[in-house]
């Protein structure tokens, strides 16, 4: 019987090949760059910890920064922000969240 390299059920991805990262309880499923959709046993605020490019727009949504395609701000105070990365999918930025990530999606000439 041959042994696993490393801890049984420990995986390292390459945080570059990730496009963003859906929480569900304590899993989180990982969509990667090339469609693959990978479930892992860590949560969301684990991979914010170690994943300081990522940028948290909702409870359960992490997103890469590198692959954020452009940003739908809301037109008045009742509208929703969204995010729209680069395989099209929206995220809908929290209502609490607008404060903090609107400045980075700025700094990334995302938002006017």
């Amino acid at each position: 019987m041959k042994r696993l390299p490393g801890k049984r059920g420990e995986h390292h991805y390459d945080p570059h090949q990730v496009l963003y990262l859906i929480g569900n309880i304590n899993y989180c499923y990982l969509y990667m760059v090339n469609g693959e959709v990978i479930l892992s046993c860590r949560t969301l605020k684990w991979f914010a910890d170690q994943w300081p490019c990522f940028l948290r727009v909702h409870k359960k949504a992490l997103i890469n920064q590198a692959y954020i395609t452009f940003c739908k701000p809301a037109g008045n105070s009742t509208d929703t922000n969204y995010v729209v990365m680069a395989d099209q999918t929206q995220f809908e930025i929290a209502r609490r969240r607008v404060p903090a990530v609107l400045p980075v999606l700025s700094e990334l000439r995302l938002v006017s």
